[in-house]
């Protein structure tokens, strides 16, 4: 009697089977590991980059809006749903120098109508990253008091939306963020993990409001900066935000000149990677939208930094160029009062200073290079309405010139050797007899040399008379 896999003509051998097993549970792992990448992609850079494919529209939805006001044709069925959820990425979008939605209270009161009319939970990235990026504007309430009565009614089950359901307290438009501040500091947490504390995508950290959770968590801890400052650092380098760094960065560089003395060198550096080299205008000049006081701050940290790096550079050039602890220590005492240098001087004393790792980061834009063959250096210095200039040699004066004199040479040009910026026929700056000085210039040289009077008292002599230093 025939079998059943006989009458059927099916044939089933268990080895043969077993290589099409192995291999169908290998393409279920390659599925599985597959689906765990996107998982961590998700995780890193939100959920909104898969659920919104439109970001060209958005240009096209801002200008309808706009347009449907302006025409006096506005209604809130004009937009279908992928118009709408468009919309609520941009809110914050504004072109030709027409505001954004969000800058317009009526008009954001109108967008929030179409949203509740026609509302959808896929509506809520928009608006909570808009939310977040804007977090210091005016009138963010309107917003936020849409997002939680909207959150408090969701009732599905993505991650990043029942975190923020269940943290409202932190995204309070009054003092979120100082709530989140305390808690992460009463938890001991690092600040650069609070995005992933609150199990948001990391790449939110970005956001205005982590700006200010990092500048409040600054405040509350500053008295222990020495055991966060590390972590300090890697927030701001993954906030990546330049007004962040501005802000933060002038706080510290304020504190550690005050404070922490021990840790100028690495507040210094981080100075140097998060805004840039003081003697570059444009890098410190204050943010759109900075207080009063912020201004102040940078305007103050620059000066400080300027200084610590005005110390050093004249610390390093004296010791190894002039090796003369004399005049070392006179221009680190009035160093205070330097407000911009530089030094004029052939390309392999350049080179040198740049073996230096105390001044190697800010060489480059405090050394112009002389293309004649003499070896002697300058450092040129503007203090008050004055422009000093001391010498490499021993054998050459001092030079002073007023900044508006016909006379004075420029630390913005090039110059041959650095003789162009001495004038011999200029008169001394003052003369001398035993401990009398009289006969004052405006302009001149003086010689380093000891009479009656040691030469730094006649320096700081004329000085006092003329500049209005008095130390």
């Amino acid at each position: 009697m025939k079998t059943a896999s006989e009458i059927l003509n099916f044939k089933f051998s268990p080895g043969d089977m077993k290589p099409n097993a192995n291999n169908t549970l290998k393409r279920i792992n390659r599925y599985e590991s597959r689906m765990d990448n996107l998982k961590n992609i998700t995780r890193k850079f939100g959920v909104s980059l898969f659920e919104f494919k439109g970001k060209n529209s958005i240009p096209e939805v801002f200008r309808k809006f706009k347009n449907s006001l302006k025409s006096g044709n506005f209604s809130l069925d004009n937009f279908d749903k992928r118009e709408i959820r468009t919309l609520t990425y941009s809110l914050d979008y504004s072109e030709n120098r027409i505001a954004s939605i969000y800058g317009s209270p009526d008009e954001l009161d109108l967008v929030i109508e179409i949203f509740e009319k026609n509302w959808r939970d896929s509506y809520f990235y928009g608006l909570i990253v808009c939310y977040l990026k804007n977090w210091e504007k005016k009138d963010k309430d309107r917003l936020g008091n849409f997002i939680f009565k909207r959150l408090k009614l969701y009732k599905g089950g993505r991650k990043t939306l029942k975190s923020l359901q269940s943290n409202l307290k932190f995204f309070d438009y009054e003092k979120g963020d100082l709530e989140l501040c305390d808690t992460l500091a009463l938890k001991n947490k690092s600040i650069k993990e609070a995005a992933q504390y609150l199990e948001l995508p990391d790449n939110w950290f970005n956001y205005t409001y982590f700006s200010k959770v990092i500048l409040s968590y600054y405040e509350k801890q500053k008295n222990k900066l020495p055991l966060f400052i590390e972590d300090l650092n890697e927030a701001l380098k993954k906030h990546n935000q330049s007004e962040t760094y501005k802000q933060v960065v002038s706080k510290l560089i304020i504190q550690a000149d005050e404070q922490f003395a021990d840790l100028q060198e690495q507040v210094k550096s981080m100075a140097f990677e998060f805004v840039g080299d003081p003697a570059i205008a444009s890098n410190w000049a204050a943010f759109k939208g900075a207080s009063e006081k912020e201004k102040a701050d940078i305007k103050k940290a620059k000066e400080i930094l300027n200084g610590w790096i005005t110390k050093q550079f004249i610390t390093v050039f004296f010791e190894k160029y002039i090796n003369d602890d004399r005049r070392k220590n006179f221009w680190l005492e009035l160093s205070p009062r330097i407000t911009a240098f530089k030094v004029f001087g052939p390309l392999n004393i350049k080179n040198r200073l740049k073996q230096d790792k105390r001044i190697a980061e800010f060489v480059d834009s405090r050394f112009s290079v002389t293309s004649g063959k003499k070896q002697v250096s300058a450092f040129f210095m503007h203090v008050n309405n004055y422009k000093f200039i001391e010498f490499s040699d021993p054998g050459y004066a001092f030079y002073a010139y007023k900044q508006n004199s016909i006379n004075s040479p420029s630390m913005d040009r090039n110059y041959h050797n650095v003789e162009s910026l001495r004038d011999g026929s200029l008169p001394m700056l003052v003369r001398r007899s035993g401990y009398h000085l009289y006969d004052y210039s405006d302009e001149g040289r003086l010689s380093h040399s000891d009479g009656v009077m040691e030469w730094e008292r006649v320096f700081l002599g004329w000085m006092k008379n003329r500049v209005g230093i008095n130390v």
